[in-house]
């Protein structure tokens, strides 16, 4: 809960009675991959992998689609950006998070990913120059608090399960 309300306090800085569609979209989207790991770590290593390649093949499917609303300029700057974005951003995390999902719980491999969003800021921040707003910081505090405690007192319950066992 504690991570979930750090998260939150990312919108506080630009909550705007406008932005409230995508705010509300961005909920939604973060309760979706929060299904997605508690289905990929009940599954075998081969399913997950499988499941995670058909989960972006039916993502590239399902956006296709838009370029027909929209006015798309092929150049090679934007070409080389989607590759990187597929590649770098949604292509290696996700091997990486189907490796992980075989040796971590889901719950664990989840809020270890709950850090990807404190990241954006500060890569917005170093490339860009925009510094993250007050709630924001604060949010990201509560967040790296909130697990690292959760990570100690994980690490104490199984030494204290592999003491008793």
């Amino acid at each position: 809960m504690a991570t979930l309300a750090g998260i939150s306090l990312f919108f506080f800085d630009q909550l705007t009675p406008g932005g409230i569609l995508g705010n509300c979209f961005g909920i939604l989207a973060g309760l979706m991959v929060a299904c997605a790991y508690l289905v990929v770590g009940e599954v075998d290593e081969e399913t997950r992998m499988t499941g995670i390649l058909l989960g972006q093949v039916f993502t590239a499917i399902i956006g296709l689609p838009s370029l027909l609303f929209s006015h798309v300029s092929l150049t090679t700057p934007a070409v080389l950006s989607i590759l990187a974005l597929g590649i770098f951003q949604l292509g290696i995390p996700y091997i990486l998070f189907g490796l992980a999902m075989k040796d971590g719980s889901a719950l664990a491999c989840n809020l270890i990913g709950a850090i990807e969003p404190l990241l954006n800021p500060v890569w917005v921040f170093l490339f860009n120059g925009e510094a993250p707003g007050f709630f924001a910081l604060i949010g990201a505090v509560i967040v790296i608090i909130a697990i690292t405690l959760w990570c100690i007192w994980n690490e104490k319950v199984c030494r204290v399960k592999e003491a008793a066992g």
